[in-house]
């Protein structure tokens, strides 16, 4: 077997474990919001003219979160904090116009394989999707966010993919949005939702 051909395999095992460890470590952030990833909610209702909209903001806070970029294999430890604002206005014809933004301003990671290490921090931009909600409620969709990486040093730029769960209760208001997963990609995504 040719050098190559074990490099390769060596990858793909590496890559195989790492994606094991990832689930695992989102399933004990998703498991533990008090621990690893603490959640902080606030609702607000504002009244405009003709129509009242509401207003859920939540904050995820992620202690250490290693992830692989799915395009080149690299681990990125991550942490930080991501604050998702849910907005529902209701509209004429018994539907709710859905505004989702996320932002994470303080997020801050390292490459931690392969060696060397590179820094990472998030590019600070806040992310927005507007959509149409139908009813009957509760309604749920997908919704994704993604956050920019940039690099300290000369490397790639990378992309923070955060799938949110979105669902909207049968008077119309947001339920605090849950994140559902997260990954590493080298191309600049659009943000999306996907009812379900």
């Amino acid at each position: 077997m040719n050098d190559g051909n074990q490099q390769r395999r060596r990858r793909s095992g590496i890559a195989l474990i790492m994606f094991g460890l990832t689930a695992a470590v989102l399933s004990v952030v998703a498991a533990l919001p008090a621990g690893a990833a603490a959640t902080k909610s606030t609702a607000a209702t504002q009244s405009t003219t003709a129509t009242k909209s509401t207003t859920v903001q939540t904050t995820i806070n992620i202690a250490a979160l290693p992830l692989t970029n799915l395009c080149n294999a690299d681990i990125v430890n991550l942490s930080g904090d991501m604050t998702i604002t849910v907005t529902t206005t209701p509209t004429r014809n018994g539907g709710e116009t859905v505004r989702s933004s996320a932002v994470a301003k303080n997020l801050r990671g390292s490459r931690i394989a392969p060696l060397p290490m590179i820094g990472y921090r998030g590019d600070d931009t806040e992310n927005t999707y507007s959509y149409y909600a139908p009813p009957p409620y509760p309604s749920s969709h997908e919704v994704l966010h993604y956050t920019a990486l940039i690099p300290d040093t000369k490397a790639p730029r990378m992309y923070l993919v955060v799938i949110i769960r979105e669902t909207i209760a049968a008077d119309g208001t947001p339920v605090v949005p849950v994140a559902e997963r997260a990954y590493l990609v080298c191309k600049q995504p659009t943000c999306s939702q996907k009812p379900v």
